[in-house]
């Protein structure tokens, strides 16, 4: 068998290498999801990078840019595809003259180029040429002046988006401090803020800057909380100015220390070119064949977006020290889990490892370890359930080595009995009195329990694993075989505390932080049971009721996906044994909700729905917490997928016809397959998996 894989392999291998000589970080692109809906940053940063230098513009939304807008500055921190803004702090905008005002130096641009190594635009009102390429801690500045004797560059440490960009979420500035230091023609200092999603707790955002030029004059203006900047007066004609910035969240002394490590003598071209190697590297990870341009930056600009967040800033933990990981921005887990994370395991194993680790350090010091984790601080209000014990048991459950178990289940336990509402622990379900989102939380509480309880029997803990398997089922407390909708019964809804059922409309969505259900409906989280398909299936009047039921819903846009509880949705059908509709409605889902014009259906929420439209295009999609992926038809009739042991995992799509659409049959490593999912451990050392693909439904016979 291991020669065979080898052979197939070493054939995939040539029919991919056509891919190789290119840049694969040059097929990404960095405009899809910042227009509308998305929220993506079209500043370049690393793999997982501590900073992500962009332009803000007017106007800007949550991420800070749009397209069509005028730029305002440079910022060097954000977040990407997320729904409610944070950072943009140290902002920089070159001029010519001086306007430090919010909106007095707002520019017209032209000839803008973004990738996710490097940057550059012209700002048309001063025609000054900005470029900006990244390292993990800093971001590199060219800025080329026209010839003027009243060039400059406005340093302003007040701004931040959710107060500047968009005040509805509330921002504020604290204070902060600029130092210059005109022997090292270095300016050093920091800015206090609270506000944007997470934490209200304050927190601090520190830097030094340096630059190559000699500055004429250096004036610095504190307001208090209510300005603070610095104008950085050039000689007359500078020409080329280069400007280098650290950014930290801990210290100056680490900014400054960033600054002289990764910004080397080499120049602002190396640093670019070092950056570009580093996105190669990381997207060659996965090469394909089988697609046209368009489907293949579609791809590429997917997976650029799965490496984007959390943010690695090990080292950099501003409320203790520690040599342990320091995974930071989870923005949040309620997302991320479900497919970010379990492609990671396929590329990245040690970044899953070092997430966890992080986990298990902010456990021993805060005691606890919420699900958003944002500028280093733990936020106690839950979009859904106790999701980071889903990232560590999709973790421990495929073998994922880099971390100690025994701490982590610790953690998972502690959850368990700790973490879940009081009223969830008493009854069973959350009452409809007792707070916001009762249907949702008590949902994804029961899948908690399941990846405790799942953990609890591989830690020899037999009690707590019956005891929480058994907590696993509560979702049916929720679920009201009564409620009816377009004809179908059986619906999670909300109940009383005496148990009565409050009656709702199953097909009304509803929005973020309000009653019964987090942005969704009752028809796509009805559908969120991930561990017990089967009793679902039975309790929605069995597999013909169920596939007249997941059909009708996604014909009538019922069911959604442009949230991150609909994604095992269409997966259901091959528990009814129709992986042929599975393959339908995903290819729909993947027609209708990404695009680069578009973008995506909603927000891009941190890698969550890029890593989905990654896992479809493969022909695997996790069912994460647990060890299986489902099978589906690949995007590619070529995909060669390397892990970070160096194995590979090699998928080939063979058509009768054209418009082949559906799986006749599945093998791996040459043994046909009588199911519609494989094992981690049948991938986890490498494998070949051959999809015979027809245009005839239902036509592979899978046991179910």
């Amino acid at each position: 068998m291991k020669t065979r894989t080898l052979g197939v392999c070493l054939l995939l291998l040539i029919n991919v290498s056509f891919i190789k000589g290119q840049s694969l970080a040059d097929k990404v692109d960095m405009w899809m999801g910042t227009y509308g809906a998305g929220h993506c940053v079209v500043g370049p940063q690393l793999p997982h990078g501590s900073v992500n230098p962009s332009p803000q513009t007017a106007n800007g939304g949550h991420a800070g840019y749009m397209p069509d807008q005028p730029i305002r500055g440079f910022g060097q921190l954000h977040v990407s595809g997320i729904g409610w803004g944070r950072y943009g702090q140290v902002l920089l905008s070159p001029q010519v003259g001086f306007n430090p005002g919010e909106k007095g130096h707002d520019s017209p641009k032209q000839d803008e180029v973004a990738s996710p190594y490097y940057y550059k635009v012209m700002l048309n009102r001063y025609n000054i040429q900005a470029e900006v390429s990244p390292t993990h801690h800093c971001a590199a500045y060219r800025f080329t002046f026209p010839e003027t004797d009243q060039g400059n560059i406005l340093l302003d440490i007040a701004h931040n988006i959710p107060q500047h960009i968009v005040p509805e979420v509330k921002g504020l500035f604290h204070g902060g401090e600029i130092n210059y230091h005109p022997e090292q023609q270095m300016l050093t200092g920091w800015g206090e803020y609270s506000g944007g999603f997470g934490s209200d707790a304050p927190y601090k955002v520190y830097f030094a800057i340096k630059t190559d030029t000699p500055l004429k004059a250096v004036k610095i203006t504190d307001k208090g909380d209510k300005a603070l900047y610095a104008r950085l007066g050039l000689k007359k004609n500078p020409g080329v100015v280069h400007l280098n910035v650290g950014i930290s969240l801990k210290s100056i002394d680490n900014a400054s220390r960033y600054l002289s490590e990764e910004i080397t003598d080499d120049g602002f071209n190396a640093i670019k070119e070092k950056a570009k190697t580093a996105w190669d590297n990381t997207l060659s990870s996965i090469l394909i064949k089988g697609g046209n341009e368009s489907e293949e930056r579609l791809f590429y600009t997917t997976l650029y977006h799965s490496f984007v967040m959390p943010r690695d800033r090990t080292g950099d933990n501003p409320h203790w020290d520690s040599t342990a990981a320091h995974m930071d921005d989870h923005y949040c887990i309620w997302d991320t889990w479900r497919t970010k994370y379990p492609l990671m395991i396929l590329l990245r194993e040690s970044y899953v490892a070092q997430t966890v680790n992080s986990f298990i350090d902010r456990f021993a010091h805060n005691g606890v370890c919420n699900p958003t984790f944002t500028s280093s601080l733990d936020w106690t209000s839950k979009q859904g359930g106790d999701d980071v014990d889903n990232v560590i048991a999709d973790a421990i459950v495929k073998n994922v080595k880099g971390f100690d178990y025994e701490k982590a289940y610790v953690l998972m336990k502690w959850n368990a009995y700790h973490a879940r509402s009081k009223d969830y622990l008493r009854l069973g379900w959350e009452p409809e009195t007792g707070g916001i989102m009762s249907c949702s939380a008590g949902i994804e509480y029961a899948y908690n329990d399941f990846c405790a309880s799942e953990i609890a029997g591989i830690m020899h803990d037999e009690d707590t694993r019956r005891e929480l398997g058994e907590r696993s089922g509560n979702w049916s407390q929720l679920f009201n075989p009564l409620l009816e909708s377009h004809t179908y019964k059986g619906f999670i809804a909300p109940r009383k505390e005496n148990g009565e059922w409050v009656n709702i409309d199953p097909a009304k969505a509803y929005g973020s932080w309000v009653e019964y259900f987090y942005e969704g409906n009752s028809w796509t989280y009805s559908l969120f049971v991930p561990h017990q398909f089967d009793r679902l299936i039975e309790y929605c009047g069995g597999k013909t009721n169920m596939i007249q039921r997941l059909s009708y819903g996604f014909e009538h846009n019922l069911i959604s996906l442009n949230n991150e509880p609909g994604f095992l949705s269409p997966f259901i059908f091959t528990h009814c044994g129709r992986p042929d509709l599975t393959a339908r409605y995903v290819s729909q889902i993947r027609n209708n909700n990404f695009s680069l014009l578009k973008g995506y259906a909603d927000n891009e929420d941190s890698g969550a729905m890029g890593a989905w439209y990654v896992f479809t295009s493969m022909g695997l999609f996790p069912n994460a917490g647990q060890d299986f992926y489902y099978l589906l038809p690949p995007a590619f009739t070529d995909v060669e997928l390397t892990m970070e042991n160096g194995k590979k995992i090699c998928v080939k799509a063979v058509k009768n016809t054209p418009d082949a659409c559906y799986i006749k049959s599945v093998s791996i490593n040459g043994k046909v397959l009588d199911r519609g999912w494989i094992y981690h451990r049948e991938i986890a050392e490498g494998a070949t998996l051959i999809y015979e693909l027809t245009n005839k439904e239902n036509a592979w016979h899978i046991r179910e």
